[in-house]
């Protein structure tokens, strides 16, 4: 054989050995069972086409070159039974006994053809060369054995094949399919061009085979996390994690951190940094925690948020074990979830906290008797939106709102807009003294010399005590209210008069 074939051959035969060296990586799931075997019988049969061209016995020659027939039956059989078992798909016991009687009869019509020539015709010659025994006849047998081996060829790749495409649509990762169908196609090229052009002098059907072996084994390699967890013992896994990390060792104290936390930190890691020590460094800048329920109710638009998940690190013939802190940054997910319960919370045209919050805010004053409640309602609102338009209304709400927002930052009260032109004001620590001075308060930032901007309104207030429920204070409160409202007739009337003036005044200038 010449050089250049013998260069190849050795690529070939190193390609072929390469899974022996790394048999334990099968061992991570039972899918690729079969695969161990097919690369065990498929090195055999590198051996084989070695030794074909260095052995000169011509008997060994004979029987080393018919025993290829069963191995290559027993390969295609094997990488039928791996598909199967690694696209989940059963086998049949009819199917197994199939293979197996099929097996034990190519034995026997293999190592016996020199009485029948059923495999090669040809007899028991001890005389034959490479060249000679390619170009012998094939026996009947030989038609159906290729027959076989090609069929479970065929539908061992028509089922990567089609599971391939099928992830190529649903999960757009076209990689594996475009490199299997490659390999598909110039195994075939390579058989086409034996049969009818050029009499390769190694194997096609065996460079086929190996050549999609190695395409199956090279796709599952970069696609199974178990896999590249194997055989990078967790190396590739730690340099591509996208999240943070930190290993700790059996005494507390870092070993190693992710790039991305250090860059994102500016830390530096001494040989003796302890992990309380560098946690307390990032909380400078991050709020960290274990479970949502961790964090305070209001955001903090200036720092990270870091969710951190622990693991432990099971070492050796040590009675400890370190850990491994992975830290997720969900910033993001935080201010999207502040903003949600922003709107959940407020009211979005007066930018008071809704009917929503104060059932929140109940459930914190149930049982105390410090605070207390004034329950608003506006004068004429509807007036506005009839006379005016309902932008003229909601130009009362926000007015009146704005009003209460001034309030909230001299005293110690919640703002809240119920519904509607009802508002309502918590009072914290209240008294009667500071309910008084409160409303007096409101009555002069809303007054003014022109009618139509002051803004009225009747209240209710109610203290908190021990007999009382939120529920019983509020209603207290809504009754004083309503009591007031149904006084302020006269003030109502004044007002729609001033509205109908404003509204004429507004059609003459039209």
């Amino acid at each position: 054989m010449a050089l250049y074939l013998w260069a190849i051959y050795i690529v070939i035969a190193i390609v072929s050995f390469l899974p022996i060296v790394r048999m334990d990586l099968f061992s991570v799931s039972k899918k690729y069972t079969y695969f161990k075997y097919l690369s065990i019988f498929l090195f055999i049969w590198t051996l084989i086409t070695g030794l074909r061209f260095v052995i000169s016995n011509s008997a060994v020659l004979y029987y080393l070159l018919l025993t290829v027939y069963p191995l290559l039956f027993i390969l295609t059989s094997l990488a039928f039974l791996a598909m199967m078992k690694y696209l989940g798909k059963p086998v049949s016991k009819i199917i197994i006994y199939f293979l197996i009687i099929f097996l034990i009869i190519e034995l026997a019509i293999t190592y016996t053809n020199n009485l029948h020539g059923l495999m090669i015709e040809i007899p028991n010659s001890y005389h034959l060369t490479n060249e000679q025994f390619n170009a012998l006849e094939s026996g009947l047998f030989f038609y159906i054995h290729t027959f076989v081996c090609y069929m479970l060829l065929l539908i061992s790749m028509g089922l990567i094949s089609y599971r391939l495409f099928k992830a190529m649509v649903n999960e757009n990762d076209a990689f594996p399919f475009i490199v299997t169908i490659v390999s598909i196609i110039v195994g075939i090229t390579l058989n086409f061009i034996h049969v009818f052009f050029y009499q390769f002098t190694l194997d096609p059907t065996y460079l086929v085979f190996l050549l999609f072996t190695a395409v199956l084994y090279f796709v599952f390699y970069i696609r199974d996390i178990r896999l590249i967890f194997k055989m990078n013992n967790n190396e590739f896994i730690l340099d591509n994690l996208r999240e943070m990390y930190i290993i700790v060792n059996q005494s507390g104290v870092v070993v190693d951190a992710s790039k991305t936390l250090i860059n994102k930190f500016s830390i530096k890691l001494s040989n003796d940094v302890r992990f309380a020590d560098l946690k307390a460094k990032l909380s400078e800048k991050a709020i960290i925690y274990k479970e949502g329920k961790e964090l305070e109710k209001k955001y903090d638009p200036n720092r990270i948020y870091l969710h951190m998940h622990e693991k432990p690190i099971n070492l050796p013939f040590l009675k400890y074990s370190g850990h491994f802190y992975l830290f997720y940054d969900e910033t993001k997910i935080q201010k999207y979830i502040n903003e949600i319960n922003y709107v959940m919370n407020h009211d979005l045209m007066t930018d008071l906290y809704n009917r929503n919050y104060f059932e929140e805010l109940r459930e914190d004053l149930e049982g105390s008797n410090d605070y207390g409640f004034i329950m608003f309602d506006l004068d004429g609102l509807k007036l506005f939106n009839d006379y005016l338009g309902h932008k003229a209304g909601d130009h009362l709400l926000t007015r009146f709102a704005n009003k209460l927002k001034e309030l909230t930052k001299e005293v110690d009260v919640v703002a809240i807009r119920m519904g509607g032109d009802e508002f309502l004001l918590v009072i914290y620590e209240a008294s009667p003294k500071k309910t008084k001075t409160i409303i007096e308060k409101l009555k002069d930032n809303t007054r003014y010399e022109d009618y139509l901007k002051s803004i009225g309104f009747s209240y209710g207030c109610a203290l908190a005590s021990n007999s009382k429920t939120t529920a019983m204070t509020l209603s207290e409160a809504d009754e004083k209210m309503y009591k007031m409202k149904t006084e302020r007739e006269e003030a109502k009337k004044t007002l729609e008069e001033q509205l109908k003036k404003m509204k004429n005044k507004q059609k003459k200038a039209i």
